[in-house]
This record gives structure tokens, C-alpha cells and sequence, in this order.
């Protein structure tokens, strides 16, 4: 058997038998700890499942670079607004990103925030900018759990750390169903937690002021089991609280 085989099942082997070993963390920086071995870091966290959702259009109709433009324009700008609120994004894939807010379920209120925030930076403040690709469509799905990432035996920094957690798969499902116009969607159990002034908004209709529900509710699959999700297309000045 050749060398690099028997050095490749000796590798294997080291990971097979050796036990997980993981800390409990809220602190992203953590992850420099990290070996490439079998080892990881947990956490509790509301993450915001981001997904350019009509790649294969981008890239039939404007070609790879206008496609791979636009992801780090993506990366940038979710970058920049969440990074404020203690979170930090992850390229989860060449057509979505994982944005993670580390802590308790108050942080489910600022991952709200951040994720209406970014609706507004892409769609009004900086449309000029992302109008480089027309056409672009994305979409978020947000729910809370806890969720383990580990190192990518090539990776050397915390950006392209793999993270596993049923939240994190809930919330791709949820991104999943949140088509056109709608840009945000939460789990039931997220809705149920967060306060009123995230529920209910002034607006003005024919002229009068009214306090209106900016959440819609439709009923999804997940894991075969029919859930309830809410889903909205508000949006939040980049500088509101």
C-alpha cells in the first residue's frame, strides 16, 4: 500500500479514536484555540442564515466574476452591520453566509435588528452599489439553539470554521421559504420571544397613523413536522436602535 494511503488511514485513525473535546465559549476569538485535531468550540447563539437565493440566474446571466463580486460585496456589508452587535459572519457556502450571535435569547432581539438592518443596506442605502448585479434576490431565515464549530484541518483562522446545530439547518429551511418580497423569516419560537416594539410598527395609512403587525404567519415543513414561521419585509435605518 502506498505511503501517502497508510499516512491517510493513520490520520483517520487518530480522529476515530480520539474523544471530542470542545470549550464552552460566547468569545469567537476562542476559536485561535483551536487545533486541527478533534477539538471545537460551543456555543449558544441566534444565527441569521443569509442566502443569495438566485445564484444560478447571477451566474447564467452576468458570469462567474459578476457572481463572486457580489458575494464579497455581500461578505462586506454583513460584516460591517452585524460585527457592531457582537456577532460575526461565517461563508457557510458560495451562495450563503452564516451570520452568529453569540449568547442567550436576548441576543435573538439584536439578530432581529441586525438581519432588518441588512435589508435596508442592500435594498435602499447602498442599492446603488448592489446594482451592479440586477435582479439579485436574498433572503434570511433566523432561529436560536446551540450550534458547535470545528477547524477545517487546512484552515488556519476562524472564517472557514465548519459549524453544525439544528438551528442553523432550521434556519436555512426558513430562508428557504421566505420568497419575494419578503426578505426575513423567524421560528415560532423566536416570534414568541421577542418584544412588541419588534412585533408591532407605526405606519401611515391614508394619512393616519396606526400601530400594524409587520410579521405575516405561514406554515412550513421541517424534519416532516409542520411549523409555523413569520416572515417580513420591514426594514430598519442602519443607525436605529
Amino acid at each position: 500500500m502506498s505511503d501517502w494511503i497508510n499516512a491517510l488511514g493513520e490520520r483517520l485513525s487518530k480522529y476515530s479514536e480520539a474523544e471530542f473535546e470542545y470549550d464552552d465559549t460566547r468569545n469567537i476569538e476562542e476559536a485561535k484555540q483551536i487545533d486541527h485535531g478533534v477539538s471545537g468550540i460551543y456555543m449558544e447563539a441566534t444565527v441569521i442564515f443569509f442566502e443569495i437565493k438566485n445564484l444560478t440566474f447571477i451566474l447564467k446571466e452576468h458570469g462567474r466574476r459578476k457572481a463572486a463580486q457580489l458575494y464579497t460585496m455581500c461578505n462586506v456589508a454583513l460584516s460591517a452591520i452585524c460585527k457592531r452587535d457582537g456577532a460575526f459572519v461565517n461563508c457557510f457556502s458560495p451562495g450563503s453566509f452564516l451570520i452568529v450571535y453569540p449568547g442567550k435569547e436576548e441576543q435573538q432581539s439584536e439578530a432581529i435588528r441586525g438581519a432588518l438592518r441588512i435589508v435596508q443596506a442592500l435594498s435602499d442605502t447602498f442599492k446603488h452599489q448592489f446594482s451592479i448585479v440586477p435582479g439579485a434576490e436574498f433572503s434570511m431565515g433566523i432561529d436560536h439553539g446551540h450550534i458547535m464549530g470545528t477547524k477545517n484541518p487546512s484552515d488556519c483562522g476562524f472564517e472557514s470554521l465548519t459549524w453544525f446545530g439544528t438551528c442553523i439547518y432550521k434556519a436555512m429551511r426558513i430562508a428557504q421559504e421566505c420568497a419575494r418580497p419578503f426578505y426575513v423569516g423567524i421560528s415560532g419560537s423566536i416570534y414568541h420571544s421577542i418584544s412588541e416594539d419588534l412585533r408591532i410598527r407605526e405606519r401611515r395609512i391614508l394619512g393616519i397613523k396606526k400601530k400594524v403587525e409587520i410579521w405575516t404567519k405561514i406554515s412550513y415543513q421541517f424534519d416532516n413536522v409542520k411549523k409555523h414561521l413569520y416572515q417580513t419585509n420591514h426594514k430598519i435605518q442602519l443607525d436605529e436602535e
